[in-house]
């Protein structure tokens, strides 16, 4: 052996030496780390930044709102939820014109309606923003169409909370000497300088030792040089961090794929379908490997479980496509949007759910807008199958009624629902007179008296309000 390749040696096993002492002194806690991370926010939303999350998902939204509030100390009003599609551009533009600097989070698609095109519009506007996209897991192969939209980010769900405030502070302000340090690791690896990145990524290990992108990347290391049990010890490690971090899952799957080791492949591909079980081709595969495995009841149900969703999202497929094109057509022609609007509820007939009743609220009113009001009596009875105590489906209802002139239906429909919310009323004055005009157009002033007073009550000024008081208090008389 000569005196170069002596020296090669002794180098590569001082280095698995100081790696492995790295992963032996991998943490999980991260108080110092996170501390920082909490920090950086801290001080982002001082200095006037805010954050606006524009989802449906109300457990993400709480998540990061106990991050705010119970975790930073911070007053809830710095961050702006809604699940509105249609606030998104309005809050942006409302929080740059204060000068606010805001972070914006916003849902890939709100009750199938894809936002991909909004943002795109919004960063051509305003190119000053930081947009991250909030996509499902099993939506990763959107990632580069979503960067391509002009996207600073996309953070995919589920994540939990040490995840979460990561990837905001990285956000809002620069990043450190440990991210730009795993930058040049990664760079070197590229280049095949593997041991080297090796010892640029210890190096940033030393000064956060359970940092969950360098021990995977360590993993990925390990792996081009053939150290392969090693690579599984840094990637199971990288699991450990965060228990919705599936990338290092991921990795530690196809690396004992790679050994062929069926077994362990398997549990690895469980764990990540128990975090997100809406990924088909990864349901398949742990159907395949419960089939080698003879575990043939277990394949066959989850077989079951994976053409369900197969044709869930050719369904959900559809109605995307179908409301995209009902938007384009809802002010100019309503009729031809309502029919788009039908079709894509009609794609998803049997994964109807709550996540649907705003679309069903929607296509009644441009049911109504084209003068079909006994359609849009259909669509809302079809929508209180899936919600029987929404009183927005009853209140509806009552109005299509009562655009019909079937006065007595449309009362019965009003009472049910000021039955589940007396308190609907005061939503607003519009809401108290058109609630009063149903009772009176059916001589019961009973109820619709009080209805015109708390429409007084709202908005003192409201000219119909008091007209309509005025008559029905002389006509009571």
């Amino acid at each position: 052996m000569n005196e170069d390749a002596e020296k090669s040696g002794l180098a590569r096993r001082i280095q698995m030496r100081r790696a492995d002492r790295s992963l032996a002194d991998a943490k999980v806690d991260g108080a110092r780390q996170r501390k920082g991370y909490e920090e950086a926010v801290i001080g982002y939303l001082r200095d006037g930044g805010r954050i606006i999350c524009v989802s449906d998902d109300e457990a993400f939204i709480g998540t990061l709102r106990g991050i705010i509030r119970d975790e930073l100390k911070m007053p809830v009003s710095c961050l702006v939820a809604t699940s509105g599609a249609e606030m998104l551009v309005r809050l942006a533009r409302q929080a740059v014109d204060a000068g606010q600097a805001p972070l914006l989070l916003v849902e890939r698609e709100i009750k199938g309606r894809d936002l991909t095109f909004a943002v795109r519009l919004l960063k051509n506007g305003y190119p000053e923003l930081k947009v991250f996209m909030l996509a499902r897991e099993s939506e990763r192969q959107r990632v580069v169409l979503l960067h391509e939209s002009g996207v600073d980010g996309c953070i995919i769900k589920p994540v939990d909370a040490a995840a979460l405030l990561e990837r905001v502070a990285l956000t809002v302000r620069p990043q450190g000497q440990v991210e730009r340090s795993l930058e040049w690791a990664r760079s070197l690896l590229g280049q095949g300088e593997n041991l080297r990145a090796l010892q640029v990524c210890m190096q940033a290990l030393e000064q956060k030792s359970n940092a969950a992108a360098g021990l995977l990347l360590m993993g990925d290391i390990f792996k081009a040089m053939g150290e392969l049990d090693k690579a599984a010890d840094a990637y199971a490690k990288a699991a450990g961090v965060s228990s919705m971090f599936l990338d290092p899952l991921r990795k530690l799957a196809a690396l004992h794929a790679e050994k062929g080791d069926s077994a362990r492949e398997l549990e690895c591909l469980e764990r990540m379908d128990g975090i997100s079980p809406l990924d088909l081709e990864r349901k398949l595969r742990i159907g395949e490997l419960n089939l080698r495995l003879n575990q043939t009841d277990k394949a066959r149900k989850v077989f079951g479980e994976a053409v369900r969703l197969s044709n869930q999202k050719a369904k959900e497929g559809v109605a995307g496509v179908a409301s995209r094109v009902a938007d384009l057509y809802a002010e100019s022609d309503p009729e031809t949007a309502a029919g788009f609007l039908r079709r894509a509820l009609d794609a998803r007939k049997d994964f109807w759910g709550p996540e649907d009743l705003t679309a069903f609220n929607r296509l009644g009113m441009l049911l109504r807008r084209a003068g079909r009001w006994r359609d849009a009596t259909e669509e809302y009875q079809k929508a209180l199958t899936i919600a029987p105590n929404d009183e927005g489906l009853y209140y509806n209802l009552g109005m299509a009624w009562l655009e019909g002139k079937e006065a007595e239906a449309a009362r019965g429909a009003c009472l049910k629902a000021l039955a589940l919310n007396p308190d609907l009323p005061r939503a607003s004055a519009r809401i108290a007179i058109n609630l009063a005009t149903v009772f009176l157009a059916t001589n019961d002033r009973m109820h619709a008296l009080p209805l015109l007073r708390t429409a007084l009550e709202l908005d003192p000024d409201n000219a119909e309000a008091r007209e309509l008081l005025a008559r029905a208090e002389s006509e009571a008389r």
